[in-house]
């Protein structure tokens, strides 16, 4: 007779089912796609189109009103 005899295990519980795999990710678009090149010469083209005009323009929309225009000379230091 052993002393040290052990009583029946249980059965495990089942497995439970795998979760779902997740959905592929999106393509994204390369640079030799149509769409991309498209996008990229409207860039071009407006930074081309912009790039004189933020440099040109030296007042606002009231023009030169805006600042008080003194033409009277200084007669004393500091005045």
């Amino acid at each position: 007779m052993c002393l040290f005899s052990m009583p029946a295990m249980p059965a495990p519980p089942p497995m439970p089912p795998a979760p779902p795999t997740p959905p592929a990710p999106p393509v994204t678009p390369t640079q030799a796609d149509p769409a991309v090149k498209a996008a990229r010469e409207d860039a071009r083209r407006k930074a081309a189109g912009l790039q004189g005009y933020r440099s040109t323009i030296a007042t606002s929309g009231l023009g030169l009103q805006s600042t008080p225009v003194t033409t009277a000379l200084k007669t004393l230091l500091g005045e």
